[in-house]
């Protein structure tokens, strides 16, 4: 089949979804990634054909721009500005998207939940499609914080209208910052509708999630899709000055990384740890000043699956990618949430038990120390981290994944998840 990919030019969904891609190319289907320029390298890399939309338009630049300054907000200013990155993107995949399908003739495309632009543009045209969650999977629902607030979960009566009202709160300020009007997409159309597109697939297990009131019938939990040949095999890293002792691998991810103060924070709290501290930069617009320990070796990027594998602790901004590959590896995590849906993610870390959450306008060195101490000195974190890589290591869900997206194009049929029908009706 051929079959084409479309998600937001940003590397915490390029890489799951190139992943998926690569999966899908090695079961013999012809796949071709749509995207902005800024998804070029990591697309290529995968091995995928790609198909660049509009790379001397003007939104092209100003795609670029906003990405940079996405790096150095956070909180609610961090979430305004990837709603704007979102309305630029829409337009961008809208003005070039028919010239691609009408080249490429896809018997199916898979569209990023949030880049619900290339599904509303496949119902145009007859086109089917699946919903890839490569973020934290967002189906509203009277239990679920909204991922953009460090909410704990809560079932009764306070926790559910507090919900409620945050939601509504959210999905109001999404489509005014999106500027849903001027570019003619409803930002949360996959994300209201359940029903949208013939099978929904997220790269959360299905226990890195809350109870539910209501379960989406066709949402299916996979697992994460990572594989080791991901890692970029052309980062220089000096494994030699690893010596033996117990390795923190710290990251605060690829885009909104640029907080220097916390990297300060992080290399004051660990200077005298009986450890060796890997900390990546990712790329970032990070300046560190002061000295810098023995014990802690500071890189613009690392080879982090790798790293995972050797890993006792990472300390991290808890994006999806990073907690689902702790979670494959059996590594705790000390999260340090920054915006959009990092703060969801690190509370399902920390109510499943292999995490601690310290917002990060509230992360100083007195409050990393001390939920270091006890994260390395009280086995149930390290447990429950086994616990949980056991549970994954049981299934192949890049393979499930695709079958699934196989038996919606073969079958132009939704793709039901029984489990979620029986749920439901108990």
């Amino acid at each position: 089949m051929k079959i084409g990919l479309l998600c937001p030019d940003v590397p915490g969904h390029l890489n799951p979804m190139t992943t998926l891609g690569s999966e899908l190319q090695a079961r013999g289907h012809e796949v071709t990634f749509l995207g902005g320029r800024m998804a070029q390298p990591i697309t290529e890399r995968s091995g995928l054909p790609f198909w660049v939309l509009g790379p001397d338009d003007p939104l092209s630049d100003e795609l670029e721009h906003n990405f940079q300054a996405l790096g150095k907000v956070n909180g609610i200013r961090g979430m305004m500005l990837t709603g704007k990155l979102f309305g630029l993107h829409s337009k961008l995949v809208r003005k070039y998207i028919d010239e691609a399908f009408q080249a490429k003739q896809f018997d199916g495309i898979v569209v990023d939940q949030v880049a619900p632009v290339g599904a509303q543009e496949a119902e145009q045209r007859g086109i089917p499609y699946a919903v890839a969650c490569n973020a934290l999977a967002v189906y509203w629902d009277p239990l679920m914080p909204p991922p953009p607030l460090p909410w704990d979960y809560r079932t009764d009566w306070y926790g559910r209208m507090r919900n409620e009202v945050a939601k509504h709160f959210v999905l109001w300020a999404y489509r005014l910052f999106a500027q849903e009007k001027n570019v003619g997409v409803d930002p949360l159309k996959l994300i209201q509708d359940n029903d949208a597109g013939l099978v929904h697939l997220s790269q959360q297990p299905a226990f890195f999630e809350y109870p539910r009131t209501t379960y989406p019938t066709r949402l299916h939990y996979t697992g994460p899709w990572h594989r080791a040949a991901r890692d970029d095999q052309s980062i220089d890293f000096p494994w030699d000055w690893l010596d033996g002792r117990p390795l923190i691998y710290a990251s605060m991810g690829t885009l909104q990384n640029a907080v220097s103060h916390v990297f300060r924070h992080i290399i004051d709290a660990v200077s005298d740890l009986p450890m060796q501290v890997v900390l990546s930069k990712g790329g970032g617009q990070v300046e560190l000043s002061g000295p810098i320990p023995d014990n802690v070796l500071i890189v613009e990027r690392a080879p982090q699956l790798r790293l995972l594998e050797k890993a006792h602790l990472v300390i991290t901004h808890a994006g999806l990618n990073t907690a689902l590959e702790c979670l494959a590896h059996g590594v705790p995590m000390l999260c340090l949430p920054v915006t959009n849906d990092q703060p969801g993610v690190a509370k399902r870390i920390e109510y499943l038990g292999n995490g601690r959450v310290i917002p990060v306008r509230q992360v100083n060195v007195r409050r990393l120390r001390k939920e270091l101490d006890r994260m390395l000195s009280d086995p149930s974190f390290q447990q429950k981290a086994d616990q949980f890589a056991a549970e994954i290591a049981k299934f192949d869900p890049l393979a499930r994944a695709c079958q699934l997206i196989e038996q919606a194009f073969e079958t132009r049929q939704p793709v039901i998840n029984q489990a979620h029908v029986q749920a439901n009706e108990t």
